[in-house]
């Protein structure tokens, strides 16, 4: 009987001094983002409140949300996949170009069973 694994990567970091975007131009820079990664689209979502906002999409490997502080040009990027074939440091290094900050953070771990 062949084992299971769990394939999990996980790119995250930071983002730093970078124009701010509304949630629907987030959205649309993640779902590119997903398909360069070959991840395969769930859902999008965005959301606003007071001091934060941001948007998520949901894939079937899990998941790539940015969220984004409103006022201090701060952000928190989040990649993560447990799919053998999705590339979610291609999709954390084109959310970093398009967003373009004056600096970033980017951090990998490795969260596979094996």
């Amino acid at each position: 009987m062949e084992e299971s694994r769990v394939v999990g990567k996980h790119v995250f970091g930071e983002i730093y001094g970078f124009e701010e975007r509304s949630p629907e131009e987030l959205r649309d820079v993640l779902l590119r983002a997903a398909s360069i990664a070959n991840m395969n689209v769930v859902e999008a979502l965005t959301y606003e409140k007071p001091t934060v906002y941001g948007a998520i999409v949901l894939v079937e490997e899990s998941h790539i949300a940015v969220h984004v502080y409103r006022g201090y040009s701060y952000g928190i990027v989040d990649v993560y996949t447990c799919g053998e074939k999705s590339r979610p440091e291609l999709a954390y290094d084109f959310i970093v170009e398009k967003l373009k900050p004056l600096r970033y953070t980017r951090n990998y771990v490795d969260r596979s069973s094996t």
